[in-house]
């Protein structure tokens, strides 16, 4: 990891890669608040994981998920909406769930396919369409955070530009409006991170924390995609 008071590289090979108890995949946790907080008491969490086979996700009560294949041929999930997930908040995603009780739902992602937003409730069995899957978890403690998760095409140079920000921003019609907790990128190609006159090499799945008064330029050699994400108070 490399960081300054402006922003924050985590490195994706850095990370430790954490078994699942059923043999199905394992998961690396690229970000977790608090930094000493565990999967039982989170405000988010930010996370990537291969699949291997086919098996049930994991019960988060009270977390609002959002969820983004990276690479395999994709996964068919059988959605089970239970009553409790009826709660599941507005998460700005381009598709989310709401469970309704004796409720079955089919849906296919691949990685051509938006973010997938659900709540943590939901019963979800997951089963391969082919080959291995990995795949970008978002998690965020219901009523108290939210996200928004973005696939970015890039081709040539993308800069994302950031004022200094406080609690409270103001919008364009002069509402206030939270300012971001955390907003970061996840590179999904190789990059180059221009910042402070150097050229720093970007791998597949690091991280940027990008910090408040801090610009972000990503030069690239071809096409390619970034995930954007912003965490807000609610």
């Amino acid at each position: 990891m490399t960081s300054d008071k402006h922003t924050q590289l985590i490195r994706y090979q850095d990370c430790p890669s954490t078994p699942w108890k059923n043999g199905g995949g394992s998961t690396k946790q690229l970000l977790i608040s608090p930094s000493n907080a565990d999967l039982s008491n989170f405000d988010y969490r930010i996370s990537i994981a291969s699949i291997s086979s086919n098996g049930p996700f994991s019960s988060f009560i009270g977390i609002d998920r959002q969820l983004v294949i990276l690479e395999g041929d994709g996964v068919e999930l059988n959605i089970n909406s239970r009553e409790e997930a009826k709660q599941l908040i507005d998460l700005r995603g381009e598709e989310r769930i709401q469970g309704d009780a004796d409720t079955t739902e089919y849906k296919r992602l691949t990685p051509a396919d938006n973010p997938f937003c659900f709540a943590g409730e939901t019963s979800i069995t997951s089963k391969l369409l082919g080959s291995d899957v990995i795949d970008f978890n978002v998690m965020t403690k219901r009523a108290a955070f939210k996200a928004l998760t973005q696939r970015l095409n890039v081709n040539g140079i993308f800069i994302e530009k950031h004022a200094a920000i406080s609690n409270t921003a103001i919008d364009a019609h002069h509402n206030k409006t939270e300012a971001p907790i955390v907003q970061l990128l996840c590179c999904l190609d190789t990059m180059t991170w221009e910042h402070n006159g150097e050229s720093i090499k970007i791998m597949p799945y690091d991280i940027l924390i990008i910090k408040p008064d801090q610009d972000i330029k990503l030069v690239t050699t071809a096409p390619s995609q970034l995930l954007s994400v912003t965490i807000t108070a609610c």
